[in-house]
């Protein structure tokens, strides 16, 4: 995958915006880091787990594609060859990762159907 298309996935996420962090792209939701671009100066995508054993699992399974430094050894977050990541594979892992980040209405409107109208209640 090439740092554009990291970029384009990213972005595509409800309430994602991108700013640097650390003079690398990095993308939020609210005020946390989604992921990371280019991370630490590397050819490598910054990602955020929900556990250091997901980490873990992450790196054992396909070391050639995950691995952490010293940075995050005590951390959850991981970085990845940016080259070796498939799209399919980063989608999946920002999708993870939005849904334990994202604001409830976000994702509450996130799951409805499209199409969908909200009714609108007074107050």
């Amino acid at each position: 995958m090439r740092p554009a298309q990291a970029r384009k996935i990213a972005l595509s996420f409800p309430g994602a915006y991108e700013k640097s962090s650390y003079g690398a792209p990095t993308v939020f939701i609210g005020k946390k880091v989604f992921t990371q671009i280019n991370s630490h100066k590397r050819k490598a995508i910054m990602l955020l787990t929900q556990s250091l054993e997901e980490r873990d699992h992450l790196v054992e399974a396909d070391p050639e594609t995950f691995f952490i430094t010293d940075h995050f050894k005590n951390y959850k977050g991981l970085l990845a060859h940016t080259a070796a990541l498939d799209a399919r594979t980063y989608r999946a892992l920002l999708e993870r990762r939005w849904q334990a980040i994202a604001p409830k209405t976000a994702r509450k409107t996130a799951a409805e159907p499209p199409g969908t109208a909200r009714k609108l209640t007074k107050r």
